[in-house]
This record gives C-alpha cells, structure tokens and sequence, in this order.
C-alpha cells in the first residue's frame, strides 16, 4: 500500500500565464473594408435554400446578406 502522507501537492498546476504581448492582439479591430465572420444558427434547409438561391442568381453569398439587410434596415429602420 501506498503511504500517501508524504505526497505533496504542486503549488502552482496551472502553468506559467500567456505573455501580454500574446493575448493582446485578440483586442484590435480589423481594418475598415476587411471582411469578419458572423455565425448565426439555422436550419439545414434554410441554408441550402439560401445557398441555392445565391447560386441561381449568380450572386455570392456575402453579397446576398448584405443586399437583404440593407432592404430589411430600408423598411424596418
């Protein structure tokens, strides 16, 4: 059997924290005109709708989100 009186524990488990340097990049905004993701959940049929749509009408998808919004922000405000 193990004697387990004499085992001590470590004082510090959790590591050495990240440098400043790293963590504070996640903090900039990108540049004006630079693209980001939005995720939003939907239905599988719903996005193959929407995807199907985009492809039909030759239009990219991002284009097709942003031509909807602004049409929704016209008559909604």
């Amino acid at each position: 059997m193990v004697d387990t009186s004499k085992l001590t524990r470590p004082s510090n488990r959790k590591g050495v924290p990240p440098q400043t340097i790293d963590v504070a990049e996640n903090l900039d905004k990108p540049p004006t005109g630079q693209k980001v993701p939005l995720q939003v959940r939907i239905s599988p049929e719903l996005r193959r709708e929407f995807k199907g749509y985009a492809n039909d009408h030759d239009v990219n998808a991002n284009r097709l989100f942003e031509q909807i919004w602004s049409y929704y922000k016209d008559r909604h405000g």
